[in-house]
């Protein structure tokens, strides 16, 4: 009888252990499963995440250059070179004095009316002298008014000679300013200019 006992005992604790390791086995392949489920589950959120940031980044972006957009074409409406097409020739070179004084350049004077031997303006800048001529009309200027302000630079006895005005130079007078060391401020560099100024021009009104 006690060895009937021993064996059902021993059967039963074999028994035991073979369900305990059953059990285990079992217990271990769940736990690596839900792992990987949840490192899976983990994966997707963080590249949905990525993809979401990406999406946001793109957007701002895109805002950010329209918006950059809208403030350089609202800047190139109060602060550009056409709207010196108001202004009448005196006002014009008034006006071109107060921005070149914005712009860095001293000494800023406006020559006389008659005699001014093609020059409206002179200024000094860095060391140097500036001869400036002001030609404010509707098409291209040509190379007359380089003529002009490499004459007037040499009569007032000036280092530079330039012209400035608020549309175009012709291709004669870029190839003749190439050759003579005269400057030409296009329109482009004329907004630009009024721009770091922060002046408008204002047409004066009359009665």
């Amino acid at each position: 009888m006690a060895r009937r006992k021993k064996k059902r005992r021993s059967l039963l604790l074999r028994l035991a252990d073979g369900l305990l390791s059953a059990i285990d086995w079992i217990c271990e392949r769940f736990s690596a499963a839900v792992v990987a489920l949840l490192a899976g589950i983990f994966r997707g959120i963080a590249w949905l995440l990525r993809g979401l940031f990406r999406g946001l980044l793109a957007v701002a972006r895109a805002a950010a250059g329209a918006l950059a957009a809208a403030l350089r074409r609202l800047t190139a409406g109060r602060y550009g070179a056409q709207r010196c097409l108001r202004l009448d020739g005196p006002e014009f070179e008034a006006y071109v004095a107060l921005v070149l004084r914005d712009n860095g350049f001293r000494h800023v004077a406006l020559t006389k009316g008659s005699g001014d031997q093609g020059v409206d303006i002179l200024a000094e800048r860095n060391g140097r002298t500036y001869a400036i001529q002001c030609k404010n009309y509707e098409g291209a200027v040509g190379n007359f008014a380089v003529q002009e302000a490499y004459a007037g630079a040499q009569f007032y006895g000036c280092d530079k000679a330039a012209v400035i005005c608020p549309g175009e130079f012709t291709r004669g007078a870029k190839e003749l300013a190439g050759s003579t060391g005269v400057l030409l401020w296009d329109g482009r560099k004329l907004s630009h200019m009024m721009k770091i100024s922060g002046r408008r021009p204002h047409h004066r009104k009359t009665a």
